[in-house]
C-alpha cells in the first residue's frame, strides 16, 4: 500500500464520522486538520468546535475507530487532537454549509 492510498483510505473512513450536534461528517465539519506521512505511519490532525465540545469525547472516538477499521501495518495511524488553530465556522465545506441549508 502506497501512503497515497493510506491517506485515501483514512480520508474515506473520516467521511464516516457524523458530528451528532449537525449531522456533518467530521471533514464537512472541517475538524480534519490534515493526514500526513510521518516517520511511524499516518499522523491525522483532528480538532473540535471547542476544547470542551460536549460531543468530543464521542467524536474522537468513533474517529478512532474508524481510522483503526482501515489501518494498514506499513501505515499505522495516529490521531492526533488539536485546537491550533481554534476552529470557526469557516471552516465547514461548501458541502457541509450546502447540507446546512446554509448560503455560501
Amino acid at each position: 500500500m502506497k501512503s497515497e492510498e493510506a491517506i485515501s483510505a483514512a480520508r474515506e473512513a473520516l467521511a464516516q464520522v457524523i458530528d451528532p450536534e449537525t449531522e456533518l461528517s467530521v471533514l464537512d465539519m472541517g475538524l480534519v486538520y490534515g493526514i500526513e506521512e510521518s516517520a511511524d505511519g499516518l499522523r491525522v490532525m483532528l480538532s473540535l468546535t471547542h476544547p470542551s465540545c460536549p460531543m468530543g469525547g464521542l467524536i474522537v472516538e468513533q474517529a478512532e475507530a474508524a481510522l483503526a477499521g482501515v489501518s494498514h501495518p506499513d501505515y499505522p495511524t495516529r490521531l492526533e487532537l488539536t485546537f491550533d488553530p481554534p476552529w470557526t465556522p469557516d471552516r465547514i465545506t461548501a458541502e457541509g454549509r450546502r447540507q446546512l441549508g446554509s448560503p455560501g
